[in-house]
């Protein structure tokens, strides 16, 4: 591991003072680091001491990237993970912490990168795209969930659902989720549907 990519959240990393002893503990281990911010944050929050560089930049020769916050953090930041073939490791500094494998209590974990002791742990993500009238108007990736549903109207909408062009199910109600097994402790769990292994290849 010769480079890290530190991606906070500045409102959930107050002055960045976890990326900083983060960036302490990898270059005592020989690792360099930069810090990308996935958002710019209103205000004047960020240490001005720091160099920011944007996420394009920062990922070049980067074998891993970093999330401080909360899961909302790491599902800002898994699509640009995602496309560019990184991954993504979450330190916990929001109330819950599902994706996140670290708690900030932790981070001193982080010294085996040094020997390339990372285990690498596939996730499945959804793509998902919108068509109307046979032209497509909406394209993203997703590591969680996709919705589909009434919007701001309180009303009953009627859906289909179809598998290999072929109609699966009919419903009617406020709408519908589709989720990955990361996901599967949102909405969907929510809804009440089940809890699933990160690992599974089952969408929900």
């Amino acid at each position: 591991m010769k480079k890290v990519v530190l991606c906070p959240n500045p409102y959930r990393d107050h002055g960045l003072y976890m990326t900083q002893k983060v960036r302490e503990i990898l270059t005592e281990t020989g690792i360099e680091s930069v810090i990308s911010l996935p958002f710019q944050p209103e205000g004047d929050v960020l240490p001005k001491e720091l160099t920011y560089l944007p996420v394009k930049t920062a990922i070049k020769g980067a074998g891993l990237m970093i999330a401080f916050g909360g899961d909302g953090s790491i599902l800002h930041l898994a699509k640009t993970a995602a496309v560019h073939h990184l991954p993504i490791l979450g330190i916990n500094l929001g109330n819950l912490g599902y994706i996140a494998e670290l708690e900030s209590t932790d981070i001193e974990l982080l010294r085996k990168l040094k020997n390339g002791k990372l285990k690498r742990e596939a996730r499945m993500m959804l793509d998902v795209r919108v068509f109307r009238a046979d032209k497509q108007v909406y394209s993203n990736i997703v590591l969680n969930d996709a919705v589909i549903t009434k919007g701001a109207v309180a009303r009953v909408i009627h859906l289909q659902m179809y598998l290999n062009q072929k109609e699966f199910i009919s419903i009617g109600g406020d709408g519908m989720i589709f989720a990955t097994p990361t996901g599967s402790t949102a909405y969907s769990l929510s809804a009440g549907g089940p809890i699933v292994d990160p690992a599974a290849q089952n969408i929900l």
